[in-house]
């Protein structure tokens, strides 16, 4: 339906702008119809949700094309997302170091309440085709080697061979430690065996793009057929 509304409302290179995109349905008929596009969302999960529709869609390259505003793009503007004063705008900094972390393929975590330390959670493949879980955590806070201790016992109850802890402040020497006496994984179908406990900062995710790099099983999105043709969505200038 929405493919015959953009068809016939518009030609090849004009605007579509969508100012509630959500899952970004209206985003991907655009792109595939060879529209520029305009997409408004206020949740940095749906905007996530939409990336990985159109990777999955239309092929990684796409994201070279998208201009994305409104997200931190360095430390100043992260720091100043962390510490907002309303509790769920302030969530948004939790979703955007997560999903920016696991290139938008963890699941965030929705519990109502408290979250018992899981800000995230993905999946990954094993030996003999094993599910295992990797589980998320994320402090704007001051941090303690007591986090890590804590992200321990989070694994054990929830089953996770791998604790991703995501600090918008340095570690301390004591929380690298803790980090290391967690031990390793392996598995066959890695090169090489990784810690249980992986510490990562906020300053490594934006100014050096870490990323981690486990093949995870779980998508934000199913994947999409690949389009063979694909429409270049070219830069909007909106200033």
């Amino acid at each position: 339906m929405l493919e015959k509304i953009v068809k016939t409302s518009s030609n090849e290179g004009d605007i579509v702008l969508d100012c509630y995109c959500g899952c970004g349905t209206t985003v991907a008929v655009a792109q595939k119809l060879n529209r520029q596009w305009i997409g408004i969302d206020i949740t940095y999960q749906s905007i996530s949700l939409i990336l990985k529709r159109l990777e999955d869609t239309f092929g990684k390259g796409v994201l070279d094309t998208i201009n994305i505003a409104g997200i931190p793009r360095d430390m100043d503007s992260a720091i100043a997302l962390a510490n907002k004063k309303d509790d769920r705008t302030r969530k948004e900094f939790e979703k955007w170091a997560v999903l920016t972390y696991s290139n938008n393929r963890a699941v965030i975590q929705q519990r109502k309440g408290k979250d018992q330390g899981i800000d995230g959670i993905a999946y990954f493949s094993s030996d003999r085709d094993k599910q295992e879980k990797v589980i998320f955590q994320v402090k704007s806070g001051n941090v303690k080697s007591g986090d890590i201790r804590d992200l321990r016992g989070t694994m054990e109850r929830e089953g996770a061979v791998i604790g991703i802890f995501i600090t918008l402040k340095p570690p301390t020497k004591d929380m690298l430690k803790e980090a290391k006496e967690a031990g390793i994984y392996q598995s066959q179908y890695m090169n090489q065996p990784v810690d249980k406990i992986q510490i990562v900062t906020v300053q490594e995710i934006i100014e050096e793009q870490k990323r981690f790099n486990i093949t995870l099983m779980l998508e934000v999105l199913k994947s999409a057929e690949q389009i063979t043709e694909i429409g270049t969505q070219k830069e909007l200038d909106l200033e």
